[in-house]
């Protein structure tokens, strides 16, 4: 079953949509309440994960964090394929 989930979303092209919208679910957890109060738009594309983010200090810590938070989306968000975060 899950073998054919995966071949449907390359089938049609979603296999980043709905990564991104794992994601954005599980953002909370992740990173905690203060850093998902100040996430303004997450998006998914080519690979790239482009995180918006509302506060300076916020930005600066999420931007020294990113290894991190890397890891810590592969382990929670199955078929994830991400090369770069980029916070802004």
């Amino acid at each position: 079953m899950q073998e054919a989930f995966q071949q449907m979303l390359e089938k049609y092209h979603l296999k980043e949509k709905y990564i991104e919208q794992k994601i954005i679910y599980s953002w909370k957890t992740l990173v905690g309440n203060m850093i998902h109060k100040h996430t303004k738009k997450i998006t998914l594309k080519n690979k790239i994960l482009t995180i918006t983010i509302d506060s300076p200090i916020v930005k600066n810590e999420l931007r020294m964090l990113r290894t991190e938070l890397l890891l810590r989306i592969k382990e929670n968000v199955p078929l994830v394929d991400i090369d770069e975060i980029i916070i802004k």
